[in-house]
């Protein structure tokens, strides 16, 4: 274990683990290895996310299993409105605040809702390639975190080593992750996640990155209680939101400059990410396809984004398109909400 991070987690109290929202794979799995390490540790641990994607719902007993109490705050200016008295009403309906304001110009414009979360004392995150960007504007949201010292773990080069400590390497996160874990030692709970990681990143390993030491680590975690066929099943098997992706790829498939285009519309895709681009790409590339193919769709975040993958048999040209290169295609993810505008920007590249 790097030992700056093992003396900034052993002194922590409150630790917050944020995964990234765009590669769900492979952090998310670690991060819940992290959780359940940590927790077993007798730390108090908070796991920042919103949603799991169906195929990793498998790793955790359940959702309610990782909420943690929050506080909900109503904030009243002071110079706006003087409140004399407050008091409630409860049924099985709803509640009722009810306020009793004096020299009042109050609006609801003047009203702010937000959590309230206590400051940890530290922070990890999983994927997160730039925590200003990603993060620290959302103030609402996120803003208790700012100020707490970070451990960022990473594998993407672009990584802008924000973190007091930065773990980031070339490998899968679950590996790096193994550094402050070790090999799901603590649990088969650990074990499992730690493997689901290190499938999604080396493709079941059959990226061309597999080395034999990759196998070895698998062996351990499968030894020590990892499930590798419960995490193929659930990884690989086609659910119908899957299905349903993959049809409206092939009925919004459009011929344009010799290569086919999809562009997806639907509300329904919005929280799809790199998971649901590598299963439509697994049956996609069984049909022999010789053209090049881009898909985009919406994606449901804070900020505006643009999500989809393009597929081509020429190297050079999944090397000049930006995005997240796996075994001959692209993930791509960029800013922005108009698919037509980045549809034309790779269109001139191709």
């Amino acid at each position: 274990m790097n030992e700056e991070a093992k003396k900034l987690i052993l002194n922590a109290k409150n630790i917050c683990i944020i995964p990234s929202k765009t590669n769900e794979a492979e952090s998310l799995p670690s991060a819940l290895a992290l959780f359940y390490t940590l927790r077993d540790l007798g730390k108090n641990v908070n796991l920042l996310n919103e949603v799991f994607p169906e195929k990793l719902q498998f790793l955790i007993p359940s959702l309610d299993f990782l909420s943690q109490p929050k506080n909900f705050v109503i904030s009243i200016p002071r110079n706006t409105a003087n409140v004399s008295q407050i008091y409630y009403e409860k049924n099985d309906e709803n509640l009722k605040i009810h306020l009793t304001v004096e020299n009042s110009n109050l609006k609801k414009e003047h009203i702010a809702f937000y959590f309230e979360q206590p400051k940890p004392d530290l922070v990890i995150t999983l994927s997160v390639t730039d925590f200003q960007k990603e993060l620290a504007q959302n103030l609402d949201s996120f803003g208790f975190l700012l100020g707490a010292p970070i451990i960022n773990i990473d594998n993407g080069l672009a990584n802008t080593a924000f973190g007091n400590i930065n773990m980031v390497r070339e490998s899968s996160i679950a590996e790096i992750v193994m550094d402050i874990t070790g090999r799901g030692t603590n649990s088969k709970e650990v074990a499992n996640c730690l493997l689901v990681g290190m499938v999604a990143h080396y493709e079941n390993f059959k990226n061309p990155k597999t080395k034999p030491e990759t196998l070895k680590i698998a062996a351990d975690l499968m030894e020590r209680g990892a499930n590798y066929q419960q995490i193929t099943e659930n990884l690989y098997t086609t659910t119908p939101q899957q299905m349903e992706f993959l049809t409206e790829i092939f009925k919004q498939m459009r011929h344009e400059n010799s290569s086919y285009v999809a562009e997806l519309s639907s509300e329904q895709f919005w929280n799809f990410g790199e998971p649901e681009a590598t299963s439509a790409m697994e049956k996609i590339s069984t049909l022999g396809l010789q053209n090049n193919l881009l898909v985009l769709w919406k994606s449901h975040a804070s900020d505006p984004m643009i999500k989809g993958f393009f597929y081509s048999k020429n190297v050079e040209l999944l090397n000049a398109v930006q995005g997240k290169t796996k075994n001959g295609w692209v993930f791509l993810e960029f800013g922005g909400s108009d698919t037509g505008l980045i549809k034309e920007k790779l269109l001139k590249l191709m």
